[in-house]
C-alpha cells in the first residue's frame, strides 16, 4: 500500500516510508514556494560539478539547527556580484538571508534549498558569542599566552584521550601514534563531539582522568569527521575555563577543528592542531626526537669512557712507568761514567806533569803541589757528587709529582662516572642493560652481571647494607 491509513502507519520499504513523506511535503503549502532565512554560514564548498553548498547553521540553547543550501553552478556568478564577494571563503562566520526553494530529497530523506540569492546582514551571530566568550576568559587571564612545543615536556609515555570511540579521528590517531619507536599508553575516556551532550560529557572526562590518579604525560581532545555546524557546541566558558585549568597540571592538546576552523578549546589549550592526525604526529615526533638524544648520547659517553680509559691506561702503564725508571737509570749510569773517565783523564795529566817536572822541583815543594792538587781533586769530587744527588733527587721529585697528578686526575675523570669502581681496579655491576652506582638500585633477589677487566660473572644479591 503505497499510502497507508493514518492508523497504521506500516511500511514495506524505506521507499514506502520516504514516498509518504514526499507527498506530505508535496501537499502541503511550502511545496514550490520561495522562501527567506536568515543564519549564519558555517561551511561553504563546491561539488565535482561547480555547484556550490553552503551550509546555515543556527545555536537555539542547547541545540544546534543547520540547512544545506545549494546554488547552481550557473547561479554562483551572479549572487556573487549580488553579494560583492569573491570567493566562497567570505560567505564563512557571517550573518545572510538567503532566498530559494525548499527541496525534498528522496534519495536521502534531506530538505534542502535551492538558493537564488544572499543578502548580506552583518556579523555572525556565532562569532558574536565566541568573542564574548573570548573576552572573559583573557579577562580571568585563562588564554595561552604562549606558544609551546612538546619538546619541552619530559617523554610522552602515557595519554588520555578524550574522544567518541566510533569517531573516524580516534582511528587515525591510533594508526599513527603505532609508528612511534616507543609505543605509549593509550586510554580512552568516551565523550559525545556532536550535539548538546558535547560539553557535559567532556568536563565528565576530565574529571575521571583527574579521579584516575594516572600520571598521564598529555590529554588529547580530538574530533573527526562531522558537520562543521557541530563545532559551536565546543563555544562554551565553562568548558574553555575549565581546559585552562586543567592544563596547568596536565597539558591539554585540541585537536578538534578543521584547517580553518578553531573553537574556544583551542584557545585555552596548552597546544592546539587542526586535526587528529597532526596532534599524532606530533606526539611521534616527541618521543622519537627523545629516543634518539638518548641512544646519541649513550653512544657519546660509552665512546668518552672507551678514549678516557685508553689515555689512563697508556698513562698509567706499569710497562711505562718502568721504562721511564729505565731511560732515568741509564742517563744516571752514563752520566757516571763520564766523571770517571774525567777523573782518570786528569789524574793521567797530572802524573805526567809531576814526572815531567819532578827532577827540577823540591821535595817540600812537590809535596806541597801534591798536598794542593790532592785537595782540589777531592774538592772537585765533592762538588760532582753533591751536583749528581741534586740531580737524582730533582728527577725523582720531579718523577713522584708527575705520578700523582696522572693518578690524580684519572682519580678526578672517572670519581663521578658510573664506571669508577671498575676504573680503579674493581668491578662493574649491570642490571639488564643498567648500569649500577648505587645500592638505592637493588633488590633482594635481583640477577645482576659482574663485569671484571679480565671477564665476566652472574651473580645474585642476598644481602643489603647501606653505608
Amino acid at each position: 500500500m503505497l499510502f497507508p491509513q493514518q492508523e497504521e502507519f506500516k511500511f514495506e520499504s524505506i521507499q514506502e516510508l520516504i514516498e509518504y513523506l514526499n507527498s506530505i511535503f508535496s501537499s502541503s503549502p511550502l511545496y514550490r514556494q520561495e522562501i527567506e532565512v536568515i543564519g549564519d554560514v558555517t561551511h561553504a564548498k563546491y561539488s565535482k560539478r561547480g555547484d556550490l553548498y553552503v551550509e546555515l547553521s543556527q545555536r537555539v540553547r542547547s541545540s544546534n539547527y543547520s540547512i544545506t543550501i545549494i546554488f547552481s553552478q550557473s547561479a554562483v556568478p551572479y549572487v556573487f556580484k549580488h553579494c560583492r564577494i569573491d570567493s566562497e571563503k567570505e560567505l564563512l562566520n557571517k550573518r545572510w538571508k538567503f532566498q530559494g526553494i525548499v527541496n525534498f530529497w528522496k534519495r536521502e530523506a534531506k530538505y534542502v534549498v535551492s538558493g537564488s540569492s544572499i543578502i548580506p546582514l552583518g556579523a555572525s551571530e556565532i562569532e558574536k558569542k565566541k568573542k564574548e566568550i573570548l573576552k572573559k576568559l583573557e579577562k580571568s587571564n585563562l588564554l595561552r599566552k604562549v606558544e609551546h612545543e612538546l619538546v619541552e615536556l619530559d617523554p610522552i609515555k602515557k595519554i588520555a584521550v578524550i574522544t567518541s570511540p566510533t569517531a573516524a579521528g580516534f582511528g587515525d590517531f591510533q594508526k599513527n601514534i603505532n609508528h612511534s619507536r616507543f609505543i605509549p599508553i593509550v586510554h580512552l575516556y568516551p565523550a559525545p563531539m556532536q550535539g548538546a551532550e558535547t560539553v557535559p560529557g567532556i568536563k565528565k572526562a576530565l574529571f575521571a582522568i583527574l579521579k584516575s590518579g594516572i600520571d598521564y604525560n598529555v590529554v588529547v581532545i580530538i574530533r573527526g569527521g562531522g558537520s562543521k555546524s557541530d563545532l559551536m557546541y565546543f563555544d562554551d566558558f565553562e568548558l574553555g575555563s575549565l581546559i585552562a585549568k586543567f592544563s596547568r597540571k596536565i597539558p591539554v592538546l585540541t585537536g578538534i577543528g578543521h584547517e580553518q576552523d578553531s573553537t574556544i578549546p583551542d584557545f585555552v589549550s596548552w597546544k592546539n592542531y587542526s586535526t587528529p592526525t597532526e596532534v599524532s604526529r606530533d606526539i611521534v615526533n616527541q618521543i622519537n626526537y627523545f629516543t634518539d638524544t638518548l641512544e646519541n648520547l649513550e653512544k657519546n659517553i660509552t665512546y668518552s669512557f672507551t678514549n678516557i680509559y685508553s689515555q689512563m691506561e697508556n698513562l698509567l702503564s706499569f710497562n711505562t712507568i718502568n721504562n721511564i725508571k729505565y731511560y732515568l737509570g741509564r742517563e744516571l749510569i752514563n752520566l757516571f761514567r763520564t766523571l770517571d773517565e774525567d777523573q782518570l783523564s786528569i789524574n793521567r795529566k797530572i802524573n805526567q806533569m809531576i814526572e815531567s817536572s819532578e827532577k827540577s822541583i823540591s821535595l817540600n815543594k812537590l809535596v806541597s803541589i801534591q798536598r794542593f792538587i790532592e785537595y782540589s781533586i777531592k774538592t772537585y769530587n765533592q762538588d760532582i757528587i753533591s751536583t749528581t744527588n741534586e740531580i737524582i733527587s730533582e728527577l725523582k721529585s720531579k718523577f713522584e709529582i708527575s705520578e700523582r697528578i696522572l693518578f690524580s686526575t684519572f682519580q678526578e675523570l672517572t670519581k663521578s662516572s658510573p664506571f669508577a669502581a671498575f676504573l680503579n681496579n674493581g668491578v662493574l655491576v649491570k642490571k639488564g642493560e643498567e648500569i649500577i652506582d648505587s645500592v638505592e638500585k637493588l633488590q633482594r633477589k635481583d640477577e645482576v652481571k659482574l663485569i671484571f677487566k679480565d671477564g665476566e660473572a652472574d651473580s645474585s644479591i642476598e644481602k643489603i647494607q647501606k653505608w
